[in-house]
């Protein structure tokens, strides 16, 4: 089992190298032949978001991503206690690939839902870069800008509060690659 590691102020998980090599390139295979073409990106909302985007529904990852999913379940049930749903395979994920020869980004942001019956409680973040690349640091904002290093690592998985304003800067030289998912439950009163 991957423990996950901690910041000091409980503001996002990490577990380094939770998958390898091969497991990334099998999620890679899998969003190229179950892209949903049809599916909308909503997120940018006026900000600057140079990424390509391909989306596929979580049924297709499932295998992949059950185990991530029962640690995700557990630090919530540990550490917070939101009501939050497990994906349904009919929900959306999301492979970025923040490309260099576009100096691929995503300007500051929080990830929201404009529905009125539920609202994001986490966001997850796969580092599913197949080579090495330059650029493309991942922060957040609280009290002052912070990096998430670990996120750096290919394999490597972040959660963090959805509410939390944060970004990709420019990504160098190669190609940065994210798998992004969102966990929902009934809107905060």
């Amino acid at each position: 089992m991957h423990k996950p590691q901690f910041n000091n102020l409980y503001d996002y998980w990490h577990w380094p190298n939770y998958f390898n090599e091969n497991q990334i390139a099998d999620m890679h295979n899998i969003f190229r032949a179950n892209i949903v073409s049809d599916a909308e990106d909503h997120a940018a909302g006026g900000k600057t978001k140079k990424v390509n985007l391909f989306m596929t529904h979580y049924g297709h990852l499932r295998p992949q991503l059950y185990s991530l999913e029962q640690s995700i379940f557990k630090i919530n049930q540990d550490f917070f206690g939101y009501n939050i749903w497990p994906q349904f395979d009919d929900n959306m994920v999301i492979l970025n690939e923040y490309d260099s020869n576009i100096k691929g980004e995503y300007d500051w942001h929080v990830d929201s839902s404009s529905c009125h019956t539920y609202d994001m409680k986490y966001t997850v973040l796969i580092n599913a870069s197949l080579a090495p690349y330059q650029g493309g640091k991942f922060s957040y904002f609280r009290s002052g800008e912070k990096q998430i290093d670990e996120l750096d690592n290919p394999g490597s998985v972040v959660m963090f509060k959805s509410h939390l304003s944060h970004k990709v800067y420019p990504v160098l030289k190669g190609k940065r690659y994210s798998i992004a998912l969102f966990y929902m439950g009934p809107r905060f009163v």
